[in-house]
């Protein structure tokens, strides 16, 4: 049984890893045909291998170790990132038993809280004013926007009457998937939220000193991350749909192309003073829609 569980692991870091690589290529097409250009298609056959040759070009780049400060700390973050996205994927309904556990839910809550340190402590260890700013911002950004999505999961978990993830099909739940797919994007610093990379503000954000294998852990952790929500979402609102899937990384792709970068008191106060009232709102709502039908079905038993 252990054999299998390791074999599972293994076959799954695979996957996504070859999964981000198709990712890369799929967004630089998209952002390609946004903008009136082909994209990558130089590299093997219409560009397929372009991901695979970036990758092996940005590992072979030199690391330089800032000066006071812990090298191993600096260089153990990124590892701890991709290890953070490798655990979130092990809260999906699985159809096997050996990879699937009873308290998924309250096991993505725990990891959720732990993947704001990767950002902060990058940000922190790079010893450098642009970077620490980076991290802060974006540290404070994923902890106004995780305690809204806490508050919408629970949700899910006063359905399903159980502290784990499950695939569902219910039409009730599409009142909130607009705030959802929000907070998804804030959550994974995407645009219109990457205040991590602000352009002209702080470079490239608390990755800036960051090159060779730990750029490279970095970007996929985050593009891992991307994967695992549009997978979750279809599986969440409508049962693992893959066009669902597809559609929700279109979004997040879209959204980088066609949507300017909010101010940071205008997505504070997204968060605070409407994402956040808005789940207790919805929280409340389907509380009594589900204690209602409880009691419907009971009464219909009798």
């Amino acid at each position: 049984m252990f054999y299998f569980y390791y074999l599972g692991v293994l076959v799954m870091i695979v996957f996504i890893l070859q999964a981000v690589a198709f990712l890369t290529l799929l967004e630089r097409h998209l952002l390609g045909g946004s903008q009136c250009r082909i994209g990558p298609n130089k590299v093997s056959y219409n560009g397929l291998l372009q991901a695979v040759f970036d990758g092996f070009k940005l590992m072979k780049k030199e690391q330089l170790l800032p000066y006071f400060s812990s090298f191993f700390s600096f260089l153990f973050v990124p590892l701890f990132a991709f290890i953070i996205m490798v655990f979130f994927w092990f809260t999906l309904p699985y159809f096997f038993s050996f990879i699937f556990f009873e308290y998924s839910g309250l096991f993505l809550l725990c990891v959720m809280a732990f993947s704001v340190y990767p950002v902060m402590l990058s940000g922190v260890f790079s010893n450098s004013n642009y970077s620490f700013v980076g991290g802060l911002r974006s540290s404070s950004q994923s902890y106004s926007y995780e305690i809204a999505f806490s508050l919408y999961l629970l949700i899910f978990f006063v359905f399903n009457k159980g502290l784990f993830l499950f695939f569902n099909f219910n039409f009730i739940f599409f009142f909130f998937l607009l705030p959802w797919i929000v907070m998804i994007l804030g959550d994974l610093h995407r645009a219109p939220f990457d205040f991590s990379e602000g352009e002209s503000e702080w470079v490239s954000g608390f990755k800036v000193k960051y090159s060779s294998v730990g750029l490279v852990s970095l970007f996929l952790g985050e593009y891992g991350n991307m994967l695992y929500f549009s997978c979750w979402v279809s599986g969440l609102f409508l049962k693992m749909s893959f066009f669902v899937f597809y559609y929700k990384l279109f979004v997040i792709v879209f959204s980088r192309i066609s949507n300017p970068r909010f101010r940071f008191e205008k997505l504070s106060n997204l968060c605070g003073l409407n994402l956040l009232p808005w789940g207790f709102y919805f929280l409340g709502l389907y509380y009594v829609v589900f204690v209602m039908n409880l009691f419907s079905l009971k009464f219909l038993k009798m």
